[in-house]
């Protein structure tokens, strides 16, 4: 049985970044949901990175059923990135206003969630998920080496009831109030069983599943991700797509940025006309900074099924 840092995991799936802006993982977790099914990150065939100092792009093509040569593609790629922040901190000693930024790895061990519709949530707590899809990036050795040996039906039920063991091992047989931390949390991860018509004590925690004999045609890190069908795939990673390099307009490196994270259909519900379901350019192009004619066209070149479906 591997030995997993859940507190780590739990705090990955409810976005919790080391950052003296962002809430406490304590707010966070209140709003923790189970996840509804799982896809690889690494689905394409090439990872990349441009090195802003020496103005040049580093990138590795790979084999994503080829997990030696997956991982070699990470590792030269993350070996580009300490050589780019070596150089960084060097000029960072020389000049104080250095415009360059430190770049953290390329996760290795990643996979995409898709996390579950909350049942309970309340509008006025901004910490708090609105009843619509979000997208998860789980990075975690051991999680992702079952995610190569199972499929969804498994992998998904199996990962739900470790989270809520360790939820349960936490509360340690006591009566929670509303108020309490995982007072929600328990709640919702019951209720996904009993909506998706599953026996909750029949499951497997993912930590006691044995993989040995495990003959997978369709594991989770391979699966892409529904988005990925209706959009113009873009097949590579890249590490910092926000640089400049890859911009061909702030307006549209938004759009493929929201693309590559999986957000874009979440965050164009904001965008929509009240009651009806078309999106509404006008209000949209004031948030990407550009004309409703040039929003439009974003949209239909990057992503189309949202206008013509």
């Amino acid at each position: 049985m591997p030995k997993i840092d859940m507190f780590n995991v739990v705090s990955q799936l409810v976005g919790y970044k080391v950052s003296s802006g962002n809430p406490t993982p304590r707010v966070l977790i209140k709003n923790l949901l189970p996840a509804d099914n799982a896809y690889g990150f690494y689905t394409g065939n090439k990872v990349e990175f441009y090195d802003p100092i020496q103005a040049q792009v580093f990138y590795r093509k790979f084999d994503v059923k080829n997990e030696k040569s997956r991982c070699d593609a990470v590792d030269y790629i993350n070996g580009r990135i300490d050589y780019y922040n070596k150089l960084w901190k060097d000029e960072l000693n020389k000049k104080e206003n250095l415009k360059k930024h430190y770049i953290p790895h390329l996760p290795k061990w990643s996979l995409n969630l898709n996390i579950s519709s909350p049942i309970i949530y309340n509008k006025k707590d901004p910490s708090s998920p609105l009843n619509k899809s979000c997208i998860r990036t789980l990075n975690n050795k051991d999680i992702y080496n079952f995610s190569l040996q199972l499929d969804n039906n498994t992998f998904i039920p199996s990962f739900n009831k470790m989270i809520y063991e360790y939820l349960e091992e936490l509360r340690s047989g006591k009566k929670l109030i509303p108020e309490n931390t995982l007072y929600n949390p328990i709640i919702e991860y019951e209720d996904w069983f009993m909506s998706n018509g599953i026996d909750l004590d029949s499951v497997k925690s993912l930590l006691y599943i044995n993989t040995k004999s495990a003959d997978c045609a369709s594991p989770v890190s391979h699966e892409k991700g529904v988005i990925h069908n209706i959009i113009r795939a873009r097949y590579s990673i890249k590490v910092n797509p926000d640089n400049i390099k890859w911009k061909t307009s702030e307006a549209e490196s938004k759009i493929i940025n929201l693309i590559q994270n999986e957000t874009l259909d979440s965050f164009i519900e904001n965008y929509k006309f009240q009651n009806i379901n078309k999106i509404n350019f006008k209000k949209l192009s004031t948030v990407l900074k550009c004309s409703d004619k040039t929003a439009k066209r974003i949209i239909e070149e990057n992503a189309p099924y949202l206008i013509y479906d």
